[in-house]
């Protein structure tokens, strides 16, 4: 029987201990690598200018060849990491920490894990999902979908007197006014493409935050992902009742079985929202609105990435985060934050 990918070799194929003896400038040629490639030359971030431009020793920074720019700049002018204060070899060291973690690593672990405060460990985590999230293919999904919703975030306290209940079964229906949901509370849906081979789970996940899973925002989000000859397999909630006009749409009911007799079911958005909840219940505790997209688009890659070895991983991470600016996390601990939560609207 293969050993399960986390206990193979393959698994550890990039790990601390390679870190160790490497020094910052190893650390910059690394991240020069995975910016511009091996090719040796640079690309000035001011002009576009391709070249092997001066390296001033001094400033271990670059000055243009292009006479009428001259611009001095580093490995990380212009991208996420720019005006950085950390050594690049423990931002490094952040990376690796955040891909060999598999359910993911809070800010205050990895602030204790490489020695920063918390507030520079959590943006910094920040910045990595930022360019996670900024690499999210925009082609539609095809072949066989999973499609699912789930509430996450904005459970409400329990009282410190506890009321008397009126004993109402799970079975018994009863109404969402008697039931009411924090302010929090939002609806992550999830699309996964199910690999043609068997055994090997989705291939490809695209999530989106939401208000509610309902038939308008399942049908939009559908139309926006999903191909119009793919086949959808979602449970029997009243919000894909619409789908057998648009689709090959396939049902299960998960009342009374994981998977229907013919093979239908919808695992691998389950599978997606069990790796979430233990993220959150596990490492962040708490997801507001405003992130939460963050959050689950760091799932859906690391679901993707599942059988990826560290190395891949470090690199894919370091190269998503040379390639802008930060949007949203240059000044955040000087409230420079983003002013609307990134949720989806039909």
């Amino acid at each position: 029987m293969p050993a399960h990918f986390l206990l193979t070799a393959t698994a550890r194929n990039f790990t601390l201990e390679d870190l160790e003896g490497m020094t910052e400038a190893r650390a910059r040629d690394y991240f020069a690598r995975c910016r511009w490639g091996d090719e040796g030359t640079q690309v000035c971030p001011e002009c576009g200018t391709i070249d092997k431009h001066y390296w001033i020793r001094t400033r271990k920074q670059w000055r243009c060849k292009e006479i009428a720019c001259g611009r001095f700049f580093s490995v990380t002018s212009g991208t996420k990491f720019a005006d950085h204060k950390l050594p690049l070899r423990k931002i490094l060291k952040a990376a690796l920490i955040f891909a060999a973690n598999v359910k993911g690593i809070s800010a205050s672990a990895l602030a204790r894990q490489i020695n920063v405060a918390y507030q520079t460990a959590f943006v910094l985590l920040h910045k990595l999902r930022e360019g996670i999230a900024e690499e999210c293919s925009p082609a539609q999904l095809d072949g066989i979908v999973h499609m699912d919703g789930a509430h996450v975030s904005g459970r409400l306290r329990k009282p410190r007197v506890k009321e008397p209940t009126n004993k109402a079964q799970a079975r018994d229906r009863v109404d969402v006014a008697a039931n009411p949901t924090h302010r929090n509370r939002r609806i992550v849906m999830v699309m996964r493409t199910v690999s043609p081979e068997k055994g090997k789970g989705a291939v490809r996940t695209v999530v989106e935050v939401t208000r509610g899973e309902t038939a308008e925002i399942a049908a939009a989000l559908a139309k926006k992902y999903i191909k119009r000859d793919a086949t959808v397999h979602t449970d029997e909630h009243p919000a894909y009742s619409g789908f057998m006009a648009r689709y090959d749409h396939e049902t299960v009911n998960h009342s009374t079985h994981f998977s229907s007799d013919a093979g239908v079911s919808n695992n691998q958005a389950e599978s997606y929202f069990a790796r979430m909840r233990r993220m959150v219940i596990g490492q962040v505790h708490r997801v507001t609105p405003r992130y939460m997209v963050s959050y689950a688009r760091e799932v859906a890659w690391r679901e993707d990435n599942r059988r990826m070895p560290p190395s891949v991983l470090v690199k894919d991470l370091v190269k998503a985060s040379l390639r802008r600016a930060a949007r949203d996390w240059c000044g955040y601990w000087q409230r420079k934050r983003r002013r609307t939560e990134d949720i989806f609207e039909p």
